[in-house]
Order: C-alpha cells, then sequence, then structure tokens
C-alpha cells in the first residue's frame, strides 16, 4: 500500500538527515536518559521507569504519584501499548471522561458532566474542558488530537478554578509532546489497516549546534493519515465520510545563558475530513445523502515559553500563545436524496490570544516565612470568532452571520504551608473579569417571489467579575502512601445567545454564571516493593445555576440558545491501578462511578428540563486489562472497556446504550525495530456515541430516535524504526 505522497517526501528527507546527524552530530552522552520511557517490546534492558511521571497541567508540576487531586496520566508506553494513535481511541477509557459525537472526530468533551456537546451555528465557544497541546490552546477544538510523538497524556477533573478559571470549570485536558534533546532521537511510524487506512509518521530531534549541543535544539513530527470513514454512501456510489489529516508540530529550545530558557513551539494541522454519517433507518454503515456534508478543521498555532532563574529564590516565567482556526462543517439536513432537500453550511473563523505572566518561588526553597511555596500571576485572553451560516432548499436560502468576541483578564495565585514534613496545606485563589459582546443578523431570501425577508439583527453583551479558589490538605500516610482532602469553588461563567433565530420574547440574550462546589478525598499509592500502585478519589459536585443548552425547531430549521435551570450534583468515585504480576506480564484497570440528578425546572421558553439523571454521566464505566512485555521478542495487550447508558441532553430523555468494547494487540520487537498488529472494537460491538430524538422524516417530522454509531471493528499493522 502506498504511503500518501506529502507523508513519503518528508519521511525520505527527515530519515537521511536523522542518519547523517547520528554519524557526524554531537554524540549521545552515555548517561542521557532515553527520549521516552521504553515503550512495549523496545530494545533497551531496561524495563524500569528511570524517573516518576510528572503532572505538568497543574498549576505545580508534581510528581503522579504525590499529587493532591483527581488525575489520570497515560505515558508513551502506555500509549503504545494501546495502540493509541488519536486522543479520541482513548476517552472511553479514562475515568469519567466523557465525549460526544456528531463530527468526524471527537472535539467535545466532557468531565463530571460538565463540559459542551456542539457548536452548531449560533452557539458560542464557551467551552468548559481546557483542551491544550504542549502551551497551545484548542478548547473546543479536540479535533487535532493526535498522540504520534506524544510524551504523555494528562486529563485533570473537577474544577481547576485556581489554576485556569472559566475555561477549566469540569477539569483540564493537556497532550505533552517531545521535546528537544541534546542528543539525536527520532522515530517513523507506517500504518495500514481496515477501513482503508493509510498512515506515515515521522519524527526527529536533536541539537542544532554541534558544539554546543545543550543551547539551541528543536524536534519536528510530522504525520499524514487517511481513511475511509467506516461509512459509505449508496445515493453517489462513493465514501463521503472519508478522513484526510495532515499535523505537523515543531518544537524548539534556546538557552541563550544561565539564567534564561526559551520555548518556541509550532503547529499546523489540515483536517480535511468528509462528514455523512446519519441515515433515518439507523443502519450505522450505509448513507444515502445526495448532498455529503463536511468537518474540516485548518489550524495553525505557536507559543513562546520564557523562564528567567537570574534571582534568588524566585523564578519568572511568560507564556505567550496564539492560534488561528478555519473550520468548515456541512451537512445534508434530510440525510436522503428523496426528502425534503436542505442543506446547512457553516464557516468559523476564529483567533485565539494568550498571555500569561507569573512568579514562582523556586521549589524546595523556603519562601516567605509561614508561606513555604508561592505563586502569583496574571492572564489575559483573547477569543475573536465569526461565523457565516447558510441553510438552502428549493424554496428559501436562510442565513445566519454571528460575532463573538471574548476578554478575560485574571490574577492568580497559590500559596503552601508545611505543616510538618508530611502534611501541607495548599491555597489557591482566582479573581477573573469577563467581558463578551455580539452580534446575530438572520436573513432569509425567498426564491419564488424573488424576495428578501427584513434582516433581524441582535446584540448581546455580558460581563462578570468571578472569584474561585482550592483549599487543599494533603498528608504522607507514609513514605509509599499520599492522601488528600480539597474544596473547591469554581465557576462557568455566564454568556450571551447570538443566533438572532432565537425568540426574544421568551428565549434569553443572555444566561448568568453558573457556580460549582466540588469536595473531593484520595489516596494514592504503591504497596509490595512497588508491584501494586493506585489511586482512588470519591468528590461531590454541587452545580447552582446550571447552564444547559437547548434548541427548538424540527428537520433543517432550528434555533439554539443556552439558558440556566436549577441546581444539580453530581457524587461519584474514581479509581485506577496495575500490578506486576512478573516483569514481564502487568494488569492494569479503572473505575467510574457517577450518580447525578438536575432537578426539574422551566427556562425562560417554557420548556421543562431536569426531573433525572444530568446528561454526560454515565452511572459506571471501567477498564480491565493485561500486557505483555520483554526486552524483545513478542508483547501484546488485550483490555475490556465498558460504559453504562448516559444521556447525551437535558432536554430529552433518549440515552446511549452501555457498551463492553475490546481492544488488543500482539506485535515483535528486534533491534529499534517494532511490528505491531492491533484491533480496536475486537468483536465489533455496535453502540452509539451520539443520539438525536427530534422530527427529521416528512411529511408528519414524528419524533424519532436517531443514532450516531461508534466505529465498528478495525484491524491494522503499524510497522515502527526508533532510533
Amino acid at each position: 500500500m502506498q504511503l500518501p505522497t506529502r507523508i513519503l517526501s518528508i519521511t525520505l528527507a527527515l530519515t537521511a538527515l536523522a542518519a547523517a546527524r547520528a554519524q557526524t552530530g554531537a554524540p549521545r552522552p552515555v548517561d542521557a536518559p532515553p527520549a521516552a520511557p521504553p515503550a512495549a517490546g523496545d530494545s533497551s534492558p531496561d524495563l524500569v521507569r528511570l524517573a516518576p511521571l510528572r503532572v505538568t497541567a497543574d498549576l505545580w508540576e508534581t510528581p503522579l504519584d504525590r499529587i493532591p487531586a483527581s488525575v489520570s496520566v497515560y505515558d508513551e508506553n502506555a500509549l503504545r501499548a494501546a495502540s493509541v494513535r488519536h486522543f479520541g481511541d482513548l476517552v472511553d477509557q479514562i475515568p469519567n471522561l466523557t465525549w460526544t459525537g456528531g463530527t468526524s472526530r471527537p472535539r467535545y468533551f466532557q468531565i463530571r458532566g460538565i463540559g459542551e456537546n456542539s457548536q452548531f451555528e449560533g452557539e458560542t465557544p464557551d467551552s468548559t474542558v481546557r483542551f491544550v497541546v504542549d502551551d497551545l490552546d484548542f478548547t473546543g477544538l479536540g479535533t487535532l488530537g493526535s498522540t504520534f510523538d506524544v510524551r504523555q497524556v494528562e486529563v485533570l477533573r473537577g474544577p481547576q478554578a485556581g489554576a485556569f478559571g472559566a475555561n477549566a470549570a469540569g477539569g483540564v485536558v493537556r497532550l505533552v509532546s517531545h521535546a528537544p534533546t541534546p542528543y539525536w532521537t527520532g522515530q517513523v511510524e507506517v500504518s495500514a489497516g481496515g477501513d482503508d487506512l493509510r498512515s506515515g509518521a515521522v519524527a526527529l530531534g536533536g541539537p542544532l549546534l554541534s558544539a554546543t549541543p545543550d543551547k539551541l535544539m528543536m524536534r519536528l513530527a510530522v504525520q499524514q493519515h487517511r481513511s475511509d470513514g467506516f461509512r459509505r454512501n449508496l445515493t453517489l456510489d462513493r465514501d463521503t465520510n472519508a478522513r484526510d489529516e495532515l499535523t505537523a508540530r515543531l518544537r524548539l529550545t534556546f538557552n541563550p545563558n544561565d539564567a534564561w530558557r526559551w520555548e518556541a513551539a509550532v503547529l499546523f494541522s489540515d483536517f480535511a475530513n468528509g462528514y455523512d454519517e446519519f441515515a433515518l433507518d439507523n443502519n450505522g454503515e450505509f448513507t444515502f445523502s445526495d448532498q455529503p456534508g463536511r468537518d474540516e478543521q485548518r489550524s495553525t498555532a505557536a507559543s513562546l515559553r520564557g523562564t528567567y532563574r537570574g534571582w534568588s529564590g524566585v523564578r519568572l516565567s511568560t507564556v505567550t500563545s496564539a492560534a488561528w482556526i478555519d473550520s468548515a462543517y456541512s451537512y445534508d439536513d434530510d440525510w436522503t436524496a428523496a426528502s425534503y432537500e436542505g442543506f446547512s453550511d457553516l464557516n468559523r473563523d476564529r483567533t485565539a490570544w494568550n498571555q500569561e505572566l507569573r512568579l514562582d518561588s523556586e521549589p524546595g526553597v523556603r519562601a516567605l516565612g509561614w508561606i513555604d511555596r508561592w505563586t502569583l500571576g496574571a492572564f489575559f485572553a483573547r477569543i475573536d470568532e465569526t461565523s457565516a451560516y447558510t441553510n438552502e432548499d428549493p424554496g428559501n436560502i436562510r442565513g445566519l452571520r454571528t460575532a463573538y468576541v471574548s476578554d478575560n483578564a485574571a490574577l492568580f495565585g497559590q500559596i503552601a504551608h508545611d505543616f510538618t514534613p508530611r502534611t501541607r496545606a495548599i491555597l489557591g485563589l482566582r479573581a477573573e473579569h469577563i467581558d463578551l459582546h455580539g452580534t446575530g443578523t438572520k436573513t432569509r431570501y425567498r426564491k419564488g417571489p424573488g424576495t428578501f425577508d427584513p434582516v433581524v439583527v441582535t446584540q448581546p453583551s455580558f460581563d462578570d467579575t468571578l472569584v474561585g479558589g482550592k483549599l487543599t490538605l494533603e498528608h504522607a500516610l507514609t513514605e509509599r502512601h499520599h492522601a488528600f482532602a480539597s474544596v473547591t469553588r469554581g465557576y462557568k461563567a455566564g454568556g450571551i445567545n447570538v443566533d438572532a433565530r432565537i425568540d426574544t420574547a421568551v428565549d434569553p440574550l443572555t444566561y448568568a454564571t453558573e457556580t460549582l462546589w466540588n469536595y473531593e478525598l484520595g489516596l494514592r499509592g504503591h504497596w509490595l516493593e512497588q508491584r501494586l500502585t493506585g489511586e482512588f478519589t470519591v468528590f461531590h459536585l454541587e452545580r447552582r445555576d446550571t447552564q444547559v443548552r437547548d434548541s427548538a425547531g424540527f428537520g433543517g430549521s432550528y434555533r439554539f440558545f443556552t439558558d440556566n435551570a436549577a441546581a444539580a450534583h453530581v457524587t461519584g468515585l474514581e479509581a485506577s491501578g496495575s500490578f506486576a504480576l512478573t516483569r514481564a506480564w502487568t494488569l492494569h484497570g479503572t473505575l467510574a462511578l457517577m450518580d447525578s440528578e438536575l432537578e426539574a425546572a422551566t427556562i425562560s421558553n417554557g420548556n421543562p428540563v431536569g426531573g433525572r439523571r444530568l446528561a454526560n454521566t454515565p452511572r459506571y464505566g471501567y477498564t480491565l486489562g493485561a500486557r505483555y512485555r520483554a526486552e524483545q521478542g513478542f508483547f501484546g495487550s488485550a483490555e475490556l472497556v465498558a460504559r453504562g447508558q448516559q444521556f447525551d441532553s437535558n432536554n430529552q430523555n433518549e440515552a446511549r446504550r452501555p457498551f463492553q468494547v475490546i481492544n488488543a494487540t500482539l506485535g515483535y520487537a528486534w533491534g529499534d525495530w517494532t511490528i505491531t498488529v492491533w484491533a480496536r472494537n475486537l468483536l465489533d460491538e455496535e453502540y452509539d456515541k451520539r443520539v438525536y430524538f427530534f422530527g427529521n422524516e416528512d411529511p408528519n417530522y414524528i419524533e424519532t430516535r436517531y443514532e450516531n454509531r461508534a466505529d465498528p471493528r478495525q484491524i491494522g499493522v503499524t510497522a515502527a524504526w526508533r532510533w
């Protein structure tokens, strides 16, 4: 099978460069650590991780085994063992993290039920699960979550009020790519499989100055992925749901002197994917659209992080990032060639800019008397998004234009006090001001008479000052066991509805800030001479003035808005653990439980909501797996992933079905090479990634359950060379 042309030329060029650098460049130091922990089947003779995993997404970087929070971290070893190629492949395995379909790749995420499940026309980009790649903010844009050359994936659950504020009311997801190194490393990887999968990727990193290898370093990773998208359009006899995805990341590290360190990153991605997944008969395999849609996202982003250590006991850091995203989302309204003939086309342009400036006391240096460690910082962000939506049928061309501007300024701080060498209290506070304004413009052209309806314009605005924080008490029970308790006051900022199609007599133009109170108790540690490791957290989350997204309409004609409902609560547990049976065999598992309720209420336009479980809070989820890994030769893994029933919306009572899925890998390693045969959804389980309930079939438009099926079984093979 031939590789895509773009990735083939890049792969050949960079592989040749890597080989030349390996012979003529600076030699790798004898005591230098590997670029990543040994992966399944790698040739390293040492199968013990050289350093503990560290969580970087929190305000203070902390070893995983001591962080006082509910966190999941998947290092490169775990990602390779499970053949995870995109963050979407991992989501169902992470306790109490859910996602919503309706896009070509998982884009919208929820943690403990908090988070948005769409951004249709007129919906604003006020996502509350922060999604970042290194220092690049792609909140609400998870489509580009490729895990190639990613060192680890981190998920922090619960409101991150002190560290991140409004954009992390649910939590934080961070993908950490490999940093540049003062010695040359790299990898080349090719994959082929079912659904006509063709993928190629290359990564290369090392010093740019051979005489001073630590001064200027780089790492470049490029991946091209193509597949047919698990659907076949019978009307057009082609694969209208196909994926064509390019991702490129460049990281640079510059150490001009002992005081300064500069780290730059640039990311470019071009996801030119089809979107044609629904059928009136819910068959899950074939579609019948005569006007298939698209789900495209082109992103360019850059960041610059500077760290200054020239002051005694104090570190200065500055992080600047910017992103430019163009997206297109379209679909055939009626999903057939023989119905009411409607087509929806939504194009967005988003510009986002973030600036953070902070001072930190150096870890291990006593700071200010009673305060043993402290951080003080300021943050500013702006999002500027415009959209153009067109809905066309035989008699009309309906238009909706929106503009949305969000300014966010915050001051934050965190302090710690060590009562004893084993007991510490941490207090974090954040004050944040948001200022939102937008414009919505509704138009309609009637083709028959050739006339325009009167233009409707709305101009909502909203501003608020928000205060949140977190108080944590942590205690080392022993050197191997760490317990914590915390209480957090978080918030979901209020906002505006810019869909000019709403009925302003009953639908709200603005909605209020939601307040969150989160309580946690946790324990993490290791037993049996580190053969058994684990952590668990119990939590209770109280939501006041709960924000709910709603819609009204039928067929291809809808309006979207957000409003405040009544109170809600979620109580649950998150746990994970692993047990090393031998040096080669490991068992691992996770468990997630949630019990939730949204109190019954009537929102502004008279629609009833609540009186049952919250959306995106399945009662249970668990994984159970085994891995075999030797120094050379065969390696493999098998994992059972299960989730309970969950609602997609708070205003309708159709739920996704519970499911159990088995994923497995089997591979062989020799030298620097590995070849892996992998299977996702091995038993071809039929389950849902989104469920709608509305009328979409003429002539009567009777409300019906429509299912967006998750990916069926896919089997493939991956060959990799790592040096």
